[in-house]
Order: structure tokens, then sequence, then C-alpha cells
């Protein structure tokens, strides 16, 4: 493990890195409001809050999280519904909207707050891994992703949950393990994900006291002693706090709805029950054959080939970070592959897993005439795509 000593290049170089990123996000944003012709379903809004550079972030799930600000959670029978959305980032944005003008600028306030947070809560969780340069490129990596606009002022949860799920690992990296509990909990009621993260907190901190025990008697572990659970003690019980949250989000919808799996009955509205149909992606094989040169068909398996170059990199995590990272990033993964009838949203699902990230920038790290190129191309991706949002287009 490299184990950076802490200093002020911890914060300040994400967070610079961060800035220009959002510049540049922002800018493309601005460019994809105002110069290009709008998607019918955002006409141009003269005079509303923030103007012009605030009303390109204003996009499609956008709206639903206004509703919950504003109203809180309804459920409609057989039609799309509020309680889709997990509560943890429009409960922030409600608790901060006093100090901004609209609910919409609040919302793409956090999720920058968040963006930024994300950066050195990576660089510092990677640190802990890898050398300086590596951690460096693995944040770099992390900030052009195509599909990371979403972190720069989007009002979406994933800033907010890629956030909390990283500070939660980093904190049981340091054996926290009350506070990753607690913050596990704001991750487990961010996203449908977050499940995945609680129980991936609770191996690591298993994984870690084995790797420890073994360490002291010099053995080697296989797998299952690895992740052989008769380590714990009662002082580790903490880290299940991180549970909480999916338990909170599933008692208020039992108790209000009669439904403590609601979020996940109301995805068939969006056409995306479980089934077949989804888990098999006939959608996707529809389009291929009726449409293949659509931008909605490539889009939709350029996000596939994501699904399956992250699904590359598992081994690679299990060698450098362990089985509780890998575990994580597959469930990260799997959760897209049968939650989507096709791989629409995968590649934003696949900015919380982290874990890929880092070992790109390991690799990355050590072909610098390579990293140049990727992050131009990563970030020349981001910068239009980020155009294709601002005017409204539907891209994850």
């Amino acid at each position: 493990m490299a184990n950076h000593p802490a200093g002020p290049g911890r914060y300040r170089t994400p967070l610079i890195m961060f800035a220009a990123v959002a510049v540049i996000v922002w800018v493309a944003i601005w460019i994809g409001n105002t110069q290009f012709a709008h998607d019918a379903f955002f006409p141009a809004r003269p005079g509303i809050a923030g103007g012009t550079w605030f009303e390109g972030w204003q996009r499609w799930d956008a709206y639903w999280y206004r509703t919950i600000v504003r109203e809180g959670y309804v459920s409609y029978p057989g039609v799309q519904s509020s309680v889709a959305f997990w509560p943890s980032y429009p409960l922030l944005v409600r608790a901060v909207s006093w100090a901004f003008p609209s609910i919409f600028i609040t919302g793409s306030i956090v999720t920058l707050c968040c963006g930024a947070v994300s950066a050195v809560l990576l660089r510092r969780w990677v640190g802990v891994f890898l050398p300086r340069a590596a951690a460096v490129t693995t944040v770099a990596l992390f900030l052009v992703y195509p599909y990371g606009y979403y972190q720069y002022g989007a009002v979406y949860a994933d800033a907010l949950f890629v956030a909390v799920t990283i500070g939660a690992f980093l904190l049981v990296e340091r054996d926290r393990l009350f506070w990753a509990g607690v913050v596990g909990i704001v991750a487990t009621a961010a996203r449908p994900a977050g499940v995945v993260v609680a129980v991936a907190l609770v191996l690591r901190v298993i994984e870690l006291r084995n790797l420890a025990r073994a360490e002291r008697s010099q053995q080697q572990l296989s797998l299952w002693k690895r992740l052989d659970p008769r380590v714990l003690q009662w002082r580790d019980s903490p880290v299940f706090l991180a549970f909480c949250g999916v338990g909170a989000w599933s008692a208020f919808l039992g108790f209000r709805f009669g439904d403590p799996l609601l979020f996940a009955t109301v995805e068939s509205t969006w056409g995306q029950g479980a089934g077949p149909s989804t888990w098999l992606k006939f959608r996707i094989f529809e389009e291929l054959r009726d449409r293949p040169l659509e931008a909605g068909t490539i889009g939709h398996v350029v996000q596939g080939l994501l699904l399956i170059g992250a699904l590359a990199l598992v081994p690679r995590i299990v060698r450098r970070f362990g089985w509780a990272y890998a575990l994580f990033t597959l469930g990260v993964i799997g959760l897209a592959l049968v939650g989507t009838k096709d791989f629409q949203s995968s590649g934003r699902y696949l900015i919380g897993a982290f874990p890929c990230f880092a070992v790109l920038g390991e690799l990355l790290a050590a072909r610098p005439p390579l990293r140049f190129v990727v992050l131009v191309l990563s970030l020349v991706a981001l910068a239009v795509m980020a155009v294709a949002y601002g005017r409204g287009t539907y891209l994850a």
C-alpha cells in the first residue's frame, strides 16, 4: 500500500483539476443551451432564475427532484411516480434550498460541491494503494469521464452517491467504522446501488481483519479465508449502520404506500420491469435490427461496451485492491446489466464504479504518451456530451 503522507496537495491538486474541468463543462452546457436548437421537451425559458448558465442543467430527472423537494413523495398505481427516486439527494437539496433563489439552482450547486468532494476523496482513497503518479492519473480519468457531466451541475443524485460511497470506503480503510456506517447510511438511501455499498463495506472490514491476522501469522489466504466473517468482533458492528439507509427508505414506503419495495415496482412504468426482456436486452437487439445507425442506438451500444470494459477490469481490481472492491464493482455493473432494457443510463451508473478508474490510472501512469491521448480524447468526448445535454438530448 502506498499510504502517502497527508499534505495540502492531497486537497489542492484534485480541487484545481476539478475546477478546470468544471469550467469546460459549464461552458459546454451553456453552448448547448444557447447556441443549438433545443430538444422538444425543453423549450427555451427566458427570464428563469440563474439565466442561461443554469438553464442547461435543468433536464430530465431534474423535474422529478424538484417535485420531491416541493411536495414530497407521491405514488399512483400504473404510472410513473416520484417514489422511483431515492431520498438522500432531494433531502439535501431541500435542506439548503433556503440559501438559493430556486430549487434547480440549489440542485446544481449541491451536485457541483459533491463532485468536488468526490475528487478530493478519490485522491485520498487511491493514495492508500497507489503511488502519486497513478493516484493523480486516476483522478484525472475520473474527472474527464465522458458521462461525468453529472458531477458538475446536473440535478441528479449521482454526484452525492459517489461522494459518500468513496468517503465510506476511505473511512473503513482508516478503521473509522462508526463514521463509515453513518456516511454509508446516506449512500444506501441515495441510489439502488447503495445496497451494494453496504454489503461491500462489511466485506472490506472482514477482508482487512483477515489480512491483518494472516500478516501476523505469515499465511497466504484463499478467497474464503479472506472473506471469512468469523473474524468480526463487536467493535466492528458500527459498519452495519450503513444498512439503515435502505432500511429506513423501505420502511417509509411500506408505511406510506403499503409496499416496502415500491421503488422497484414502479420501474415497470418506465419500461424497466424485472423480467427476461429487460435482463436479456431484447430492446437493444430490436434497435440494432431496425435502426442501427441512429444516435440513440449508438449511445446504447457504447454504454454496453463500457459495461463490458468495466467487467474486464475486475480481475485487476481483485489483485490491486482486494475482493471487497471487486465485488462492489461487480455489484454496480450487475445492477446496470439487469436494471436496464437497453443499457440506457449505464454510462452514468459506472461513475460509481470508482475502482475501475484506479486500475486504469495505474496502467496509464506507466505509459505517459497513451495517458495524454486518452485524457484528451475523453475530455473532448465529455465536452461534446455536455453540449448535447445542454440542448436537452437524452444521453444517460
